[in-house]
């Protein structure tokens, strides 16, 4: 991506990098419309590269941002300030500073960017034309996961499924997490990334792994998908500080249920997504376990389900399937 950063300062006074490429109008074909690209942890828009680059081309109006928390946008240290709502009204400034339209938004969302994109409908519902969910699926008002919710749910995945999936969001909520993923970003980079769910179910989804493996500097093999150019980047943008330290307190935001005065406040129909919805997961343990086909069923009108033979990444995992699933998409 040769198309350089912009900056903006949000009503919150929280300033955002991000990449803008306007739509390229064509002869004889209408303006095609912005899609909204949002990344998730630990990740950056980088990881979206090959998205970007293929719809670029294709005309479409790019906008990606460095959510908060990571790259050169503002790392607050204060927890609250990663509120669904505060964030949400964030993309929507920024939406409305390159004076893109509602109504025609393509969003798509991976991982907590799935989170960032929920709110956004909740609280802007006619900002999108279409939504996509890559993972991680929608999340309805009020299902936020706090510690008493995490570890109920840990409790009934580990007693159906034998296994529990959420022992690294206890971890990230501790004080030192931030310091220790910081000094093994291979560790963090591998663990997060691996395509073994053996150690995806003892080190990340097992209570004490997440912390068992950061202190013993452990790292897993590199999946094929992730290139050299993958991890120079993730290098690059979790070796500069503060590292993970700030984008952790998404985990933590939700742990401590920052939102849920915000979110009572919604009305009822806010949950539900009238526009088509396209989820594509596939057989990461750890997401797999939510089943979010089951619960989008009740709060998305038109929805589309995709199961692929990939894990948590789908984006980087089937480069081209991905872009080609999202461009008939976008178009049907």
């Amino acid at each position: 991506m040769n198309t350089p950063l912009k900056t903006f300062t949000t009503s919150r006074s929280l300033t955002y990098t991000y990449l803008y490429i306007p739509p390229s109008p064509s002869i004889n074909s209408p303006i095609k419309p912005t899609i909204l690209f949002l990344h998730g942890f630990p990740s950056s828009i980088h990881d979206y590269s090959s998205q970007i680059e293929h719809f670029s081309q294709k005309g479409y109006g790019i906008l990606a941002p460095e959510l908060l928390g990571y790259g050169g946008s503002s790392k607050p240290i204060e927890w609250e300030a990663y509120s669904g709502k505060g964030m949400a009204g964030d993309v929507w400034d920024l939406l409305k500073h390159e004076k893109i339209r509602d109504g025609g938004v393509l969003g798509v969302g991976h991982d907590w960017g799935s989170f960032l994109l929920s709110r956004l409908h909740n609280y802007y519902p006619a900002l999108f034309a279409k939504l996509v969910f890559l993972d991680v699926g929608y999340s309805a008002p009020g299902n936020n996961l706090t510690v008493e919710k995490v570890k109920f749910i840990d409790g009934m995945v580990k007693q159906h499924l034998g296994y529990s999936v959420f022992g690294y969001f206890l971890f990230l909520d501790e004080g030192d997490a931030g310091e220790l993923l910081n000094a093994n970003v291979d560790s963090a980079m591998t663990l997060f990334h691996s395509k073994d769910y053996d150690v995806m179910k003892k080190y990340m989804g097992a209570e004490g792994g997440a912390r068992e493996w950061f202190e013993n500097k452990m790292t897993a093999s590199t999946p094929d998908y992730l290139t050299e150019e993958d991890q120079a980047q993730f290098r690059k943008h979790f070796s500069t500080q503060p590292g993970f330290r700030a984008a952790l307190n998404w985990y933590r935001a939700q742990l401590h249920d920052v939102n849920a005065d915000d979110e009572a406040a919604l009305p009822a129909e806010a949950a539900k997504i009238q526009q088509p919805v396209l989820l594509i997961g596939g057989d990461n343990p750890i997401t797999a376990s939510a089943d979010f086909p089951k619960s989008m069923q009740e709060t998305c009108e038109d929805l589309r389900v995709e199961k692929w033979g990939v894990g948590h990444w789908v984006m980087m995992e089937e480069r081209e399937k991905c872009n080609r699933t999202l461009e008939e998409f976008f178009t049907s």
